[in-house]
């Protein structure tokens, strides 16, 4: 069992302010576990105490629960040699803080759509296998004859509302089968849904290398040289062509090869970020300016939901609509044609 962003965010927040007050690793855990309501939080710090006592120092008790991320575990381990696990604590505080807003984000602009499309897929399966034969019926008990004309478009209208329903339904099979993937792997739906679709690739795009720079920032201002760096951030981001693009950046570090042109080389930044790193570097400001590019590129993931949504919530409402009125001209035609036949 792994913690949730939030409750990595809630422990390292609070060990971050007991620790600042001058109290010791322990009694942090010790006072943390007072009145605490959370179950899997209250699990992982009974864990972590166990260990503790044990003689295990706080890095060590962490990543033997098994409940943290290996991103922890590294800057913890960098905290207790230079000594500033206050520190430490306060920064990964602000990154869990911050994949969680970009996670709220994702979920806050997904919902909706979701639901939307539920309820599409549900109206038209009604209009499909509920409204079409009870006009159908009263259509052929009136005994009048249909035009050729509004015959066509009567059948016409129940394949288009069929295959309609048979386009909904493939994509409310793959909407399940994500669903049921996620749960399996423990990861937040959401947050797969934007990794693995083609729809939203913009937005994975921008909230991985809204991770990746946070996380080199925090590596390099704890101490890690960017080689170390690079290497422990390849776990960390979720999407396999970023991955790739990191491990043959971080070859090209063991070769000798600067990082400026390494992450140029294989195209990790580009344009004016690429510019902002160039100056980091040439000021000797490198933490600073990742931290800033990663605001930036949270920015931008907020700007791609909000297209996101501009553009997917339309055109869920301009397909549903389409279906509807194909099916209501369908039926109302050869009302018409019957009703001039009289």
């Amino acid at each position: 069992m792994r913690l949730s962003l939030e409750e990595k965010y809630q422990f390292s927040n609070q060990m971050a302010m007991i620790l600042k007050a001058g109290l010791s690793v322990q009694q942090g855990i010790e006072m943390m576990q007072q009145d605490l309501e959370n179950q899997n939080l209250k699990i992982a710090l009974e864990a972590i105490l166990g260990y503790m006592k044990e003689d295990a120092h706080l890095s060590l008790a962490i990543e033997r629960t098994g409940m943290f991320d290996d991103y922890m575990v590294h800057l913890l381990k960098v905290g207790e040699v230079s000594g500033h696990i206050d520190d430490v604590m306060e920064s990964l505080g602000e990154y869990y803080l911050r994949m969680d807003d970009m996670t709220s984000q994702l979920q806050q602009a997904l919902t909706y759509p979701i639901i939307l499309f539920i309820m599409m897929f549900v109206v038209v399966g009604v209009v499909v296998f509920q409204v079409l034969p009870i006009f159908e019926n009263v259509l052929m008990s009136l005994g009048s004859h249909l035009s050729s004309f509004a015959s066509r478009f009567m059948n016409f209208g129940q394949i288009f509302s069929m295959l309609g329903f048979m386009i909904l339904g493939i994509f409310m099979i793959m909407i399940i089968s994500f669903y049921v993937y996620a749960k399996k792997s423990h990861q937040d739906i959401m947050v797969m849904f934007v990794q693995k679709s083609w729809i939203t690739k913009k937005i994975a795009n921008h909230m991985n290398h809204a991770q990746l720079t946070y996380a080199l920032s925090l590596f390099v201002s704890s101490g890690y040289d960017l080689q170390e760096a690079v290497h422990y951030t390849i776990e960390l981001v979720d999407n396999s062509q970023l991955q790739n693009q990191l491990k043959q950046c971080y070859h090209d570090l063991e070769q000798g090869v600067s990082f400026v042109d390494a992450v140029s080389q294989h195209q990790i930044y580009k344009g004016m970020k690429l510019n902002m790193i160039q100056i980091g570097f040439q000021t000797g400001q490198v933490d600073a300016v990742m931290k800033t590019l990663s605001n930036h590129y949270q920015d931008e993931v907020s700007q791609s939901i909000a297209h996101f949504l501009n553009i997917i919530e339309p055109a869920i409402v301009t397909f549903l609509s389409v279906i509807v009125g194909v099916v209501l001209l369908s039926v109302m035609l050869p009302l018409v044609s019957i009703m001039s036949s009289l």
